[in-house]
This record gives structure tokens, C-alpha cells and sequence, in this order.
């Protein structure tokens, strides 16, 4: 049976994904994912020897990230720091573990809360020999997905967005479930002429995707470009 290890040496911090100021953040060597955490409660009790740990309240960790000083970098690491002044929330950034693999907010589960914001930029002591170092971290907001199904279509579309209730996204070459796509996930759709955004997916076939109630599609065939991508926390 395979495995899927993930070698970092693509991993990138992209800020502003899908905008004119896209950049993926110059100088980074390190990326730490956040991990889920909950509150450890020690329960002491007169005559009891042995204290009783309960697990309480629940926590997502923080991403970390550090590498290089670059000074110029006005779209990655300036940006990161006019963040952290400005307290900024945002939603477009996304974290690659690899070229296709990443994590982003998760709109369709927690389209209040989702988001990132930075909470460290911190340049440190560099020796006669050496560049200066950088670290931070961000903090999630709220719920974040690692997406790792995809499909993109490209010049012969075999995908297409049907209207109806429930809304569903068909393929000719019925590649969803080979790609990886399943029922409980959410689905981001990029390229698009009219149905980009985040949806929660029902039901997966190898031919439809199945949109959770209340989600909406206008009716159209895809376009060259236009890409699927599934992920759940």
C-alpha cells in the first residue's frame, strides 16, 4: 500500500492569492502547521493521591514560518508586516505543502470566523557571515482546510455547472472520485466564468458532485482553466 509523505521543498506562503499583488513571500525555508489542541484540566481532590486529567476547550495551534531577511520584498514580507500593523483579517492566503497541495480558510463552514491574521514578524541576529533571520506566525480565526483533490480543465472542457435542486457539477470524463473528491468536504472553484467561490459538498460520483441544500450554481459549461479543489479539515 502507498503512502503520501510531503517533502517540503515546494512548500511557499502565497498572500493576495488570486489578485493583481500575488506574491509568494520571498526568503521562507521553514513552515510549522498548526495543530489542533485542547485544554488539559486537572481535577484534585482532597485524599486522593493520584490527580484525574479531563481534556476541556479546543484550540487550533498557529502557523509558524521562518528564513531569510529580504529586504525589497514589498508584496511578501512588507506585506506581512503592514498585517500585523494594520490588524488585518484575511482570506486569501494559502499555504502550499507541495505544488498542488494547500491550506486556506474554510468560507463554507465558517464564513464568519475563517481567516488568518499575523501575530509575529521578528528579524533576529545575524553573525559577520551570515543573513539576518526571520520568524512570525499567524493565527487562524477559524476553521481552515487542507485541500488535496483536484481537477482542472483544459482546453476540451469536460466539466460543467448545472442549476437545480441540489445544484451539481457534472464531468464527461467522470474523473471526481479518482481525483480524490468526497461527500463532507468543501469545494473551491477557481476560473470560472460565473460560479467561483467555496460550496460544502454532498455527495461525490465519478461523474457529479452533489452540493449541499441550500448551495447555488448558475448553469454553465466550464471553461479552459476552471479548477475543482476539495479539502476538509
Amino acid at each position: 500500500m502507498g503512502v503520501s509523505y510531503k517533502l517540503g521543498v515546494d512548500a511557499a506562503i502565497v498572500l493576495k492569492y488570486g489578485g493583481a499583488d500575488q506574491a509568494v513571500i520571498k526568503g521562507l525555508n521553514r513552515m510549522g502547521l498548526p495543530g489542533l489542541l485542547r485544554e488539559v484540566i486537572k481535577l484534585n481532590e482532597f485524599r486522593v493521591d493520584f490527580a484525574v486529567e479531563v481534556t476541556g476547550e479546543g484550540s487550533h495551534g498557529r502557523f509558524t514560518f521562518g528564513g531569510n531577511l529580504v529586504t525589497g520584498d514589498t508584496k511578501g514580507q512588507d506585506q506581512l508586516k503592514q498585517y500585523l500593523k494594520d490588524n488585518t483579517k484575511f482570506t486569501d492566503c494559502r499555504w502550499y505543502l507541495d505544488l498542488n497541495d494547500f491550506i486556506a480558510p474554510d468560507l463554507a463552514n465558517d464564513p464568519d470566523n475563517a481567516g488568518f491574521q499575523v501575530s509575529k514578524v521578528e528579524p533576529g541576529e545575524a553573525q559577520k557571515n551570515g543573513t539576518f533571520p526571520l520568524s512570525g506566525e499567524m493565527v487562524t480565526n477559524g476553521l481552515y482546510c487542507y485541500f488535496v483533490a483536484h481537477q482542472t480543465d483544459d482546453a476540451t472542457p469536460t466539466m460543467a455547472f448545472v442549476t437545480g435542486t441540489p445544484a451539481t457539477i457534472t464531468d464527461s470524463g467522470s474523473g471526481f472520485v479518482t481525483s480524490g473528491f468526497k461527500a463532507g468536504q468543501t469545494l473551491i472553484v477557481e476560473g470560472s466564468t460565473s460560479n467561483d467561490g467555496q460550496y460544502l459538498i454532498a455527495n461525490v460520483a465519478a461523474g457529479t458532485i452533489t452540493l449541499a441544500t441550500g448551495e447555488t450554481l448558475a448553469s454553465e459549461p466550464a471553461v479552459d482553466g476552471t479548477a475543482l479543489h476539495g479539502g476538509k479539515l
